[in-house]
């Protein structure tokens, strides 16, 4: 049986940002995702998916892998080339660092055969524009989306990838301690989850982390039923099978964004938030003003540093 309490899902992700303004400009008039809500020192996005992608600005920004990427999926081939080549020509304008050329990805290295090409943002975040026919089908790419006239037409996130040291144990986890579906693919070096009916992900196996992750770039996980007992007595539970595994810390619970929550790190330096949302619906949900203060984003830094 999971750790946690069934049933849940795989609900947002957040990435770290150096400047919010300029990450939302990035966001909305270049990846294509409209602003859910803007505050002092982060702001939230909503995919045509309704996937939740939050932009944290940070002192210092954490370095990322090439396999810790966000699928944006365009309509066909030639919308990505259109695409691409309109990336090149705004690269310098939004501090866009790396662009590659597009290319057909090999299915055997994690499940991927679609026609796109990489980019890295201002902040050191990694993107993948690629053909509508990615590892978990295709998606429905709204005609109308708002905002209107990005680089990449707006519409869905279809999945985020992220690197495992031991895909068996990675599944493990999801599976009896996540409660998220997890299925091992090709030869076992890959799996997918659908997050419960959330957020699609992708896990990598690879030799070595080599860029730990920040608690700022997490992924949430929020449970359906009870209140802020459930979230104390669950992070007992957590604390109680850490060694089993493998879990590298786990942080108080608090208050924020309108849910009761605590962050855990796991064995791949991934840091979880475990949620019960007590206002919205996680597809809803939006920060509260003020949340984040220029001293809050310092608690967490100094969270963060703890850690490491």
């Amino acid at each position: 049986m999971p750790v946690l309490f069934e049933p849940t899902k795989a609900t947002h992700t957040t990435l770290e940002c150096h400047d919010v303004v300029a990450s939302i400009r990035f966001y909305r008039e270049v990846i294509g995702l409209p602003t859910l809500r803007r505050l002092k020192m982060a702001a939230v996005f909503r995919a045509s998916n309704g996937v939740i992608a939050a932009s944290v600005q940070v002192p210092r920004l954490a370095p990322q892998p090439l396999h810790n990427f966000y699928a944006r999926p365009v309509c066909d081939r030639a919308e990505v080339d259109r695409v691409h080549t309109r990336m090149l020509e705004v690269a310098d304008d939004y501090g866009i660092r790396e662009i590659s050329a597009p290319a057909v990805e090999d299915p055997n290295q994690f499940g991927v055969a679609t026609y796109g090409f990489y980019l890295l943002d201002l902040d050191g975040n990694w993107w993948r524009v690629e053909d509508n026919n990615g590892p978990f089908g295709p998606v429905e790419i709204p005609a109308n989306a708002e905002p209107r006239d990005s680089v990449v037409p707006a519409g869905p996130i279809s999945y985020v990838t992220l690197e495992s040291i031991d895909v068996p144990q990675t599944v493990r986890f999801f599976r009896d301690f996540l409660g998220l579906d997890a299925e091992p693919q090709g030869d076992g070096h890959y799996f997918f989850s659908r997050g419960n009916g959330g957020v699609n992900v992708i896990g990598i196996q690879v030799p070595t982390m080599h860029y730990p992750q920040p608690l700022l770039n997490h992924h949430g996980i929020t449970l359906y039923t009870g209140r802020e007992e459930m979230i104390n007595d669950l992070r007992q539970s957590v604390e109680a099978h850490a060694g089993d595994f493998g879990l590298m810390k786990v942080l108080p619970a608090t208050y924020q964004h309108g849910s009761y929550s605590f962050y855990m790190q796991d064995r791949d330096t991934n840091w979880w938030e475990i949620e019960i949302l007590e206002e919205l619906d996680p597809y809803e949900q939006t920060l509260k003003d003020g949340e984040w203060s220029e001293e809050t984003a310092t608690a967490m830094g100094a969270r963060f540093a703890r850690t490491h």
